[in-house]
């Protein structure tokens, strides 16, 4: 079975198409609010997904919402999935302070070296 990639709206193309060319699936996840994919929230391992992406909006959720990034990630957490959440390296300092209540889980990654990290990541395991 082909190890599958999570990813969120907005994930470059470039990036999905270079997973499926090296032999990984990728299957849409959703923050409850744009109506893609599976909800984040709710991933088990019978979905066998190895790794989530996406850029950091995609991990906040609105400020009327009662959820919280920890409670999006949740299931990511329990499964130990990891995630890795896309930020301008000129900016990572301030995206790592928008996500501290789950930066210790987390992977922030600049979005032009995202495809090569994550591919060590995985060839790690």
């Amino acid at each position: 079975m082909r190890k599958r990639i999570g990813y969120l709206e907005g994930t470059d193309s470039r990036i999905l198409s270079s997973f499926i060319a090296r032999g990984y699936n990728t299957m849409t996840l959703g923050n409850g609010l744009d109506g893609h994919g599976k909800f984040l929230a709710h991933i088990e391992p019978c979905d066998r997904i190895y790794a989530v992406v996406g850029y950091l909006h995609k991990f906040l959720p609105l400020t009327d919402q009662k959820i919280s990034p920890n409670d999006l990630l949740y299931a990511c957490r329990l499964h130990n999935i990891p995630v890795f959440v896309m930020v301008p390296k000129e900016l990572m300092k301030e995206g790592k302070k928008v996500l501290e209540d789950v930066s210790d889980f987390v992977n922030f990654v600049d979005p032009e070296s995202t495809l090569e990290t994550i591919l060590e990541f995985l060839g790690s395991k």
